[in-house]
């Protein structure tokens, strides 16, 4: 028996095209039992329990390493992060391939080769990944989680011979959900995230199911150890009109706040390119200690360091002047745009969410608004979901992190109003148009 889904033409991303040769013996009870189905869920649960397991470990580490590391003087922060820079490229050059691609690694491979990421470069790119957290420096564990989803997605597809049948493709959205959905215990933001990601302007809602499954397997996989208590905690908030009027204000100043963002990171990623690793490493430790000084001399606080939480929750304190912020939002593009100039392994998720969150906090100061949380958290979103092209997300994100479904609403529309401004722009390069010429996996 043979059942045949014709595909529509490439531009309607909305239909896989397959073509199943089924057997009588497949058939059971009189229904037919899609068995190439099957192999794509198990195997889409096996990269997805596979990556929950490696960030896991890798978060584990890092965090680890960052609550000691802010407990110590800060003369052993400022040789940390030296340290950590220097060690950072001599670990990408000499183990990890010598790029510290991530996120952009899994949206390439999708996009145009398909099987050539090389899975040997993967252990020591995630411990580059390693040696960034836990030395302090302003980068996200979601760009290695998507990177470790990928190559663990390739390593399947190259050697389990009961899943060589099943497209790449699938597997990578498996995996990159996965790697989200761990490292935040954001399972939604994972989904949506490796639906997103591959396109600026098309969500990839074929692959669906393979993100689901993957994205469930790697939450779950995380929180039997990790619990499921909220990344970012924050309380409910009160919604009036004029709160969601001021967010379509937030929304665009930090659509204009992404696209200048966007444009000095690629700025960045394109000065790494020139530079020898080592030249690199001392030039982004020794600018990254001086702002960490200029942090420290600001606020007393360690803003200036790690992904970006902690300026986030420092931004959510009604008492800080204009001036101050302005200084503080300034010192986090700074560091953030040094790290990925330098070669540092990490991800733009948290970072993004901290400078949103600080622009959140300018106008709730500058609209003498009493309670910031509000602005300071969907500002982050917005921030977030102008940057990477992905605002679904974004507003999903903001919403398990915190653990307030309250956020989803004045989310959506700063992030709308973010989305609008920012238009084809994103921190990703390898983002495409998705006009419908791309592949599409075939379930």
């Amino acid at each position: 028996m043979v059942l045949r889904h014709l595909s529509l033409p490439a531009s309607r991303l909305s239909h896989f095209a397959w073509d199943v040769e089924l057997r009588q013996d497949e058939l059971v009870d009189d229904e037919v039992v899609p068995y190439h189905w099957v192999r794509m869920v198990v195997a889409s649960a096996l990269v997805g329990l596979a990556t929950g397991l490696v960030i896991l470990a890798v978060k584990v580490t890092v965090q680890e390493s960052e609550k000691e590391l802010l407990k110590a003087e800060p003369w052993v922060i400022a040789v940390a992060l030296m340290v950590g820079a220097v060690a950072t490229v001599l670990i990408v050059r000499y183990l990890g391939g010598g790029s510290p691609s991530t996120t952009d690694r899994y949206i390439e491979q999708f996009h145009d080769e398909p099987d050539n990421i090389d899975v040997s470069h993967a252990p020591g790119r995630l411990l580059g990944s390693v040696t960034t957290g836990a030395s302090g420096m302003p980068m996200g564990l979601e760009g290695p989680a998507v990177y470790a989803g990928s190559a663990l997605a390739t390593a399947v597809k190259r050697w389990a011979r009961p899943f060589a049948s099943v497209q790449l493709e699938i597997l990578l959205i498996a995996g990159a959900a996965a790697g989200v959905a761990a490292v935040f215990k954001a399972p939604l933001a994972g989904v949506l995230f490796a639906l997103e990601a591959p396109y600026r302007k098309t969500f990839l809602h074929s692959g669906m199911l393979p993100a689901l499954v993957g994205s469930t397997v790697g939450y779950l996989t995380l929180i039997v150890v990790k619990g499921v208590e909220p990344e970012f905690p924050a309380g409910p908030v009160d919604i009036s009109p004029g709160y969601l009027f001021g967010a379509i204000v937030v929304g665009a100043i930090c659509g204009l706040g992404a696209r200048a963002f966007a444009r000095l990171i690629h700025e960045a990623e394109h000065w790494a390119t020139r530079e020898p690793a080592l030249v690199r490493g001392l030039v982004a430790g020794g600018l990254l200690v001086a702002m960490f000084v200029v942090g420290r001399a600001l606020t007393g606080e360690n803003v200036a360091v790690t992904a970006g939480f902690n300026a986030s929750k420092w931004a959510l304190d009604p008492s800080h002047s204009i001036p101050l912020l302005l200084a503080v939002l300034g010192v986090r593009v700074v560091v953030t745009s040094v790290a990925v100039g330098g070669g540092m392994v990490g991800g733009l998720f948290v970072p993004l969410l901290a400078m949103g969150a600080i622009v959140g906090s300018l106008f709730a100061d500058v609209a003498s608004v009493d309670d910031t949380s509000l602005y300071v958290i969907i500002g982050g979103a917005a921030f977030l979901g102008a940057g990477y092209g992905a605002p679904l997300t974004a507003v999903a994100f903001v919403a398990e992190i915190t653990g307030q479904p309250g956020f989803i609403i004045p989310g959506l529309i700063e992030v709308t109003a973010a989305v609008l401004v920012m238009k084809n722009r994103t921190v990703s390069p390898a983002q495409t148009e998705g006009h419908g010429s791309e592949r599409q996996p075939e379930s």
